[in-house]
């Protein structure tokens, strides 16, 4: 074992999986603004990458909060009927 780190495509998995989570969560968060529908794009696609991240076994940790910060907005905006918030 060299210590390399991998090139390719596989290594990009776990980054752009923590990338489109952040995004998707601060969408999230300004939901009133009308960014949330951006949210249940980006959530999903997190989660895309992170499972391909998790498979590939490169930069797991990357990939395990990039699939976890994809499944908060995700869910969330699951919950929500019609785009109205319950609460």
């Amino acid at each position: 074992m060299s210590g390399r780190v991998e090139e390719g495509p596989a290594s990009l998995y776990g980054g752009v999986s923590l990338g489109l989570g952040v995004i998707g969560l601060t969408c999230m968060a300004f939901y009133a603004f009308g960014v949330g529908p951006l949210a249940f794009v980006l959530g999903p696609l997190a989660v895309t990458f992170g499972i391909l991240g998790l498979v590939s076994k490169v930069n797991k940790s990357k990939s395990v909060i990039g699939l976890l910060m994809g499944l908060i907005p995700t869910g969330l905006l699951l919950l929500l009927p019609f785009g109205v918030a319950p609460l």
